[in-house]
């Protein structure tokens, strides 16, 4: 019976030798530091993500049971973004991410051009595009114009747009509708992949019901079948 109590007792120790060793403390310091380091992260986000890297290590040996090295990483997080939080809050005006900011707020209008069709002009014409019979498939020269508009649209970060699809008179009321709206949603989804929050952008279709060229003949059709890309009110 004794040899059991004697061999409880020093497994118990063990656990309680081992417990003792984890980065317990270490580890809830360093949570606790990058929770209070929101201006890190809002001024200089590759420090803070340099922080959150030593603290993803420090969970990865605490994992392997190297507590020792476990340690010593949450102390280099919490360090690193405490020093740097308290730096960022009695020098608000070092913020580097708020002087990048500025600086590009700074060479963006030092650099305002008057050519109505340059992604540089705040007031640039918005394209037409144009659309084969039956398809909502973009030319490769339209997709050209709409790269334009996606580089105005990140130069003027305020601007939204708005993308109207039309049809030509052929196929029902209800066909057209379907096929203008198809139409502004591929516009809407080409803008996308040049990096455009969709937010920034309203798709509606009028189908056949505001055509610029009167005609039952190819010649109006091809200038019917379109979407137009216009500014708009966000």
């Amino acid at each position: 019976m004794k040899r059991y109590l004697w061999l409880f007792i020093a497994v118990a120790a063990t656990v309680l030798v081992a417990c003792a060793g984890t980065p317990k403390d270490e580890r809830a310091r360093a949570e606790q530091a990058l929770r209070d380091a929101e201006v890190v992260k809002n001024c200089d986000p590759e420090t803070y993500a340099t922080a959150l890297e030593l603290f993803n290590a420090a969970q990865a040996a605490e994992n392997d049971k190297d507590y020792a090295k476990a340690k010593e990483l949450y102390l280099a997080a919490e360090d690193k973004v405490k020093r740097f939080a308290a730096y960022y809050r009695a020098n608000p005006d070092k913020c580097l991410a708020q002087k990048k900011k500025e600086k590009k707020e700074a060479d963006d209008d030092a650099i305002v051009s008057s050519d109505p069709d340059s992604p540089d002009n705040p007031d640039m014409r918005l394209p037409v595009v144009y659309f084969a019979l039956d398809s909502y498939e973009l030319r490769p020269d339209d997709a050209e114009k709409l790269k334009n508009v996606a580089r105005w649209m990140g130069r003027f970060g305020t601007v939204a747009v708005r993308i109207e699809g039309h049809a030509d008179e052929r196929g029902s009321t209800d066909y057209n509708l379907s096929l203008g709206e198809r139409r502004a949603q591929e516009v809407l989804r080409f803008l996308q992949r040049q990096g455009i929050d969709a937010g920034r952008v309203r798709t509606l279709s009028y189908g056949e019901e505001q055509p610029v060229a009167n005609g039952s003949n190819e010649e109006a059709w091809s200038q019917n079948r379109r979407a137009e890309v216009d500014k708009a009110n966000r």
